[in-house]
């Protein structure tokens, strides 16, 4: 009897199903091991520009008892064509497996926290570093966020750091050809794209494909409808490998933090582009300096507006810190005041949008039809495993066993049944 054999790092990512439409055709999982497996094919890939579209959700700010800033914040989700993401999907894999060794070797599994395979949640991880300060007051926690992260990503800086993980001096053909494709990215918008080709979005959802090679050519890329980012800096967010990438990148600053932290017998974490340093009171000043000089070095910069300083003692604070959706006052963990906001301002917008909509179904209300998925959306009335606001919060109370958290929301139902029987 044959042994069986062995899956090959990464295949099982690349050969995914991904079940949007763009301008290839799915791969087979044959095609799709025999294009990734092979340097020289790659090498060769000519690379599909990403479809584009801009996802809008609202930012509301809490200035004062009553008082909120409401503005929206708009994030470009860019996805890329099937054989494309296959191999962002399996390169991606070979370099968090290098990074993964790098982390171990410097001793900084524990401090990045983002996109990586750690079996705990957002609320584990605040709840680590809530934890931690508790038993070290008096102390200063200080939060940073990087400005415009992925977009201000360094192209020299990432070769640099992606040979490195290789352990080579320069990148191979087929590493810089995924490179190349990744940092002078290509885009689309969609809906521009669908104008040009004279199909409507319920066309487009009963395609196999966006359109064939000659009709990209002539209508999309000969159109004008191909953005190509010529600038020296900046990813792409939503391909398969640019969250990796985005840690390699920040793994220099890893190192630098983590030490001269540690020395002073400090706490720190990195979450993407959100970084929490908590010091003894003595050493805050440093510390911004520190974080400040080597984002620099990286020709990154934070973003003043979200620079947060929280001086904790005696079980109190001079302000909540927030973190990872949850804040810390020293005595009490509870939601963001933002994130309840953002729930209740989707609640309304979803029950309205149901109300308004047309009927479908004889006489019948789109609202009453729907009904069962709006209560398990916005109230705790959900199947198990069911993912929502709700299910958070109560991960939140049982892991930070904080009952104020439950009291935030006292009033959600009482909200939901005025909304729907108004």
């Amino acid at each position: 009897m044959s042994e069986m054999k062995s899956p090959v790092p990464g295949l099982e990512a690349a050969q995914r199903r991904r079940g949007y439409v763009h301008f290839d055709l799915p791969l087979s999982r044959k095609t799709c091991e025999k294009l990734v497996l092979d340097p020289v094919a790659v090498a060769r890939h000519a690379f599909y520009p990403f479809l584009r579209h801009d996802q809008t959700r609202p930012r509301i700010k809490r200035l004062g008892p009553g008082k909120l800033r409401k503005s929206l914040k708009i994030r470009e989700i860019r996805y890329a064509a099937h054989a494309d993401s296959a191999i962002y999907a399996y390169y991606n894999d070979l370099l968090t497996e290098r990074y993964e060794a790098a982390l171990a070797s410097a001793d900084l599994g524990e401090v990045t926290i983002a996109f990586r395979a750690l079996k705990k949640s957002n609320v584990d991880f605040a709840v680590e570093a809530f934890e931690w300060i508790h038993a070290h007051q008096p102390c200063t926690a200080l939060g940073f966020d990087v400005q415009d992260f992925f977009g201000s990503l360094d192209h020299g800086v990432l070769k640099e750091i992606w040979a490195s993980l290789l352990g080579v001096p320069q990148l191979p053909p087929d590493h810089y050809a995924v490179f190349r494709s990744i940092t002078r990215h290509a885009s689309v918008e969609l809906i521009a794209a669908r104008k040009a080709l004279g199909i409507s979005r319920q066309e487009l959802s009963r395609r196999k494909r966006f359109c064939e090679a000659h009709e990209f050519r002539s209508l999309i890329r000969d159109g004008g409808l191909v953005n190509v980012n010529k600038a020296t800096k900046g990813i792409p967010q939503g391909s398969p490998i640019s969250a990796g990438l985005s840690n390699a990148y920040m793994l220099p600053f890893d190192e630098v933090l983590k030490a001269k932290i540690f020395s002073v017998g400090g706490f720190y974490r990195r979450y993407c582009d959100d970084i929490l340093v908590v010091v003894p009171d003595e050493f805050a000043v440093e510390m911004k300096d520190l974080v400040r000089d080597q984002l620099s070095q990286l020709k990154l910069s934070m973003q003043p507006t979200k620079t947060l300083e929280c001086r904790f003692s005696n079980g109190m604070a001079d302000k909540p810190l927030q973190y990872l959706g949850l804040t810390f006052d020293g005595a009490r963990v509870l939601l963001r005041p933002a994130g309840v906001a953002r729930y209740y301002a989707k609640m309304r917008a979803n029950v309205k949008l149901h109300k308004e909509a047309k009927v479908t179904d004889g006489d019948t209300p789109i609202l009453q039809q729907r009904r069962k998925s709006l209560v398990r959306m916005y109230t705790e009335h959900a199947p198990p495993g069911h993912r929502s606001y709700l299910s958070y919060v109560k991960l939140a109370e049982r892991k930070a066993k904080s009952q104020p958290i439950r009291r935030q929301l006292r009033l959600h139902r009482r909200r939901f049944r005025k909304l729907i029987d108004a």
